[in-house]
């Protein structure tokens, strides 16, 4: 995938999400039930805990830096994905929402740094072993948004009936 491609992929997940989350009320987006026992809110949060890790892979991995991430840690997701649920209980929804849009304008941004043959060179960072740099950002930005927003459509077609 080339950066075009991989930026346009960005933008369409981000808005298919907003389109599938238009018109809920801020406390439609509070219900659980979503995933198991997450709201749209948590939803959200996890989307962009996940993407924050992202934008901080392309950082270091522009500065030459081997990545500190989680993405390339031994934790294991379910592991990471309470915790972070956990410290997202109390933040306000207009918060996971500023992050949710800021997270994604971030992870564009940091691709503008990046030639084609960075995202697209799977000997170019050896610490991804063996994948392009591209894969890497898919995983867990636009991918991981089909993932779950199928759920959010499964969610308010279960709600709205």
């Amino acid at each position: 995938m080339n950066k075009e491609e991989l930026i346009s992929a960005l933008e369409e997940s981000h808005e298919r999400i907003l389109e599938t989350i238009e018109g809920l009320s801020p406390e439609a987006m509070l219900e659980p039930g979503v995933v198991g026992e997450w709201s749209v809110k948590d939803v959200l949060a996890h989307l962009s805990r996940w993407e924050a890790e992202v934008v901080k892979l392309l950082w270091q991995a522009h500065q030459g830096i081997a990545p500190t991430t989680l993405l390339n840690e031994q934790v294991p997701d379910d592991e990471v994905n309470a915790r972070w649920h956990e410290e997202d209980q109390g933040r306000p929804l207009e918060r996971i929402l500023e992050d949710f849009h800021g997270v994604r304008n971030q992870t564009i941004h940091r691709l503008e740094f990046f030639t084609e043959k960075d995202l697209s060179d799977p000997k170019r960072y050896p610490w991804l072993g063996g994948q392009p740099l591209w894969e890497w950002v898919a995983g867990d930005s636009f991918e991981h948004d089909s993932e779950h927003l199928e759920q959010i459509r499964l969610w308010r077609e279960k709600r709205e009936t």
